[in-house]
């Protein structure tokens, strides 16, 4: 069986066969019109006997491919976040206060970034993207984590906009980080980098003292994604002492939710696979 992996995010669509996820094709579908076309023509191509999506914005464009795939006979899902995801081998819990009102795209980052953690390793996942998500999962025990609730705030291209457009004197350009700015320009860009920084500090030292209240011995790690990762990744990496930049978190997620199969339960308010 051959199974198609899609992120659809408010920019750009990522899709990969399973296995091949690491290396996904990109297609910028905000503002343009016209891809529709050789997107269905190369996934026609790739013949795939099911489709495993997670989609978070975007709603014409999913439901175009819906109706794509049903018009070719292709069996679909668009994942939604769960109360848990349970296998023989991998078990995410979540502890949102309504598990399925957490957005599928932090679900599935949570799931890819566990699936490939190093044992007895918790996890703060981090996506700069649009907004900046931070997410904390905690390492109950071998293969078995739970999600325990994240932060939300505007990404850095958000926090520049929104600086240019509230304060007309701001030209918006960015500079570089300064621990003392001396210029407008390096004023602006430490304090967005600081701001973003800023938040995954704080929410990585109260993973670290959750750890220590239960009196746990994991490692805290810092998994970082997300198009403006890059901006982030220096000032960070002499902030935190672990951290591991790792992209299309989405589709790995994805691809562990294919790879490991759930144990099927009839509960309420969960949407198995």
């Amino acid at each position: 069986m051959k199974t198609l992996l899609i992120d659809l995010g408010n920019t750009a669509l990522k899709w990969a066969p399973l296995d091949e996820e690491l290396e996904p094709t990109m297609v910028i579908h905000r503002g343009r019109t016209g891809f529709k076309s050789k997107l269905y023509a190369d996934w026609l191509k790739l013949a795939p006997d099911r489709v495993l999506g997670c989609t978070v914005a975007a709603p014409e464009l999913a439901f175009s491919a819906t109706k794509f795939f049903n018009e070719h006979g292709i069996a679909w899902q668009w994942v939604r976040s769960q109360a848990a995801f349970e296998s023989e081998d991998l078990v995410l819990r979540s502890r949102y206060d309504e598990p399925t009102q957490l957005g599928a795209d932090r679900w599935c980052a949570a799931l890819g970034a566990i699936d490939t953690a190093e044992p007895g390793e918790s996890v703060l996942v981090v996506q700069m993207g649009t907004a900046t998500t931070v997410d904390a999962v905690f390492c109950e025990a071998p293969g078995k984590y739970v999600f325990l609730g994240g932060r939300i705030a505007p990404g850095p291209s958000m926090m520049q906009s929104s600086l240019s457009d509230g304060i007309t004197a701001l030209s918006g350009d960015v500079g570089d980080w300064n621990p003392f700015p001396t210029n407008t320009r390096n004023a602006i860009g430490t304090g967005i980098l600081d701001s973003q920084t800023g938040l995954v500090r704080i929410a990585y030292d109260e993973l670290v003292a959750y750890e220590e209240s239960r009196g746990s011995t994991n490692r805290v790690r810092v998994v970082l994604a997300g198009g403006a990762a890059k901006f982030a990744e220096p000032r960070l990496r002499k902030m935190l002492p672990e951290v591991t930049l790792r992209h299309n978190l989405v589709l790995l997620g994805l691809a562990a939710m294919a790879r490991h199969k759930p144990i099927r339960k009839p509960v309420t308010g969960v949407f198995s696979l």
